[in-house]
């Protein structure tokens, strides 16, 4: 009976751990997750001091917001702490948001649409593995607004002038 009851459990795990949103994912994915997440640069922005240090950060702050901002015509843009974010989502959210996600410069997320659904997932199932750390991002500021250091501030040019007739 003991044996029957723990073997039920067993089986039960890793459907309670669906249910709850929480990642299932095995090595590979993970591992996946990880290239795709170096590949696309995601660290670049996100983990604090990571250009600084020739693309190298302890564990505890990869990806956990901040590292690289951007202050133009739209405001001043903070690298959100991924590692916070995911840890609120399901997989399925995960994906939902990226599918649709609109952000402000200099986030590339049209990239998002070259990535399958498994690639998402994968992304996901590593960001989570990381665990909640950090803090959270600073928000974005509006144009005109004072905006706390550091950011990169891009300079956007006025379009050319078309000669009159044009």
């Amino acid at each position: 009976m003991t044996k029957m009851l723990l073997a039920l459990c067993m089986l039960a795990l890793p459907c309670l751990a669906a249910a709850a949103g929480g990642p299932s994912a095995n090595h590979k994915s993970v591992d996946h997750g990880k290239w795709l997440v170096g590949y696309g640069g995601c660290n670049d922005c996100h983990t604090p001091g990571w250009a600084e240090h020739g693309g190298d950060a302890p564990k505890d702050v990869l990806l956990t917001g901040s590292g690289m901002n951007f202050q133009g015509p739209w405001g001043t843009t903070y690298a959100p702490n991924l590692r916070l974010y995911v840890h609120k989502l399901t997989v399925k959210q995960w994906i939902a948001n990226m599918r649709a996600l609109k952000a402000r410069p200099a986030m590339p997320y049209w990239t998002f649409r070259y990535l399958s659904d498994k690639d998402l997932a994968d992304m996901y199932a590593y960001i989570h593995g990381l665990g909640p750390a950090g803090k959270p991002a600073h928000a974005w500021v509006a144009p005109g607004q004072p905006a706390p250091m550091p950011y990169f501030k891009m300079v956007v040019p006025p379009p050319p002038v078309q000669p009159a007739g044009h």
